[in-house]
């Protein structure tokens, strides 16, 4: 009999409103309204947020988008340090410290570090660069929604932030062993760390839902 009941409050909910939203905290279901332009919406129940309306969201998401990509090649073509000691010197790329751990006899962690740094933070920009375009030019939004369900599950995978610190230990540790040589990777790639967090910060995924559901027709 409660199941019957429940069924039939989200059945006249549903006749209510067109767009029932549930907040990803409580569960607790409300009914979608247009926001004016840096408001927010915030769930009745528990205060968590729901979605927000960014003034030119997308616009902003892709300067960066594109920003990151440009920052990405930098980093992999440029040394990212180099370090000279007793007159020998060498240096170091982002793809050449993943491939150490691969000489050392570690391929499972070389693997891990290539996915982390190098895969995953690529997929992401990628992904950011074919939803926005989607959105913005109406194009069907198949691939877009495929992309961007899989960006968000790998999301807590991408450790860009992580590694950074990892480089910021390296160069504090090492400094009084060797004279190091920060390489211009070194800069796009910290550029490329801050990009990233503000591209993900500015992005509502409720409003990108909500317009890739509407070019899917």
């Amino acid at each position: 009999m409660q199941t019957i009941l429940y069924a039939d409050l989200i059945a006249s909910f549903m006749s209510v409103s067109a767009e029932p939203i549930a907040c990803q905290e409580c569960g607790q279901l409300h009914r979608y309204s247009p926001l004016a332009l840096g408001k927010t919406a915030n769930c009745r129940r528990c205060g968590a947020l729901l979605y927000r309306n960014r003034p030119d969201m997308l616009d902003s998401v892709l300067a960066l988008t594109l920003a990151g990509l440009t920052l990405f090649v930098l980093t992999n073509v440029f040394p990212l340090l180099g370090l000279r000691a007793q007159g020998a010197e060498q240096e170091l790329h982002l793809l050449g410290a993943s491939l150490a751990f691969w000489d050392q006899g570690y391929p499972l962690l070389a693997g891990l570090i290539i996915l982390n740094i190098i895969i995953f933070p690529l997929f992401e920009l990628l992904t950011l660069l074919v939803v926005v375009l989607t959105i913005r030019y109406h194009w069907r939004s198949s691939t877009a929604i495929f992309l961007f369900r899989w960006m968000r599950e790998f999301k807590p995978w991408g450790m860009l932030e992580v590694f950074m610190l990892g480089v910021l230990v390296a160069v504090v540790k090492l400094g009084d062993l060797a004279t190091l040589i920060v390489g211009a990777a070194f800069w796009s790639f910290a550029g490329l760390v801050l990009t990233m967090a503000a591209a993900t910060t500015l992005l509502d995924p409720f409003s990108v839902w909500r317009a890739l559901g509407k070019n899917n027709g």
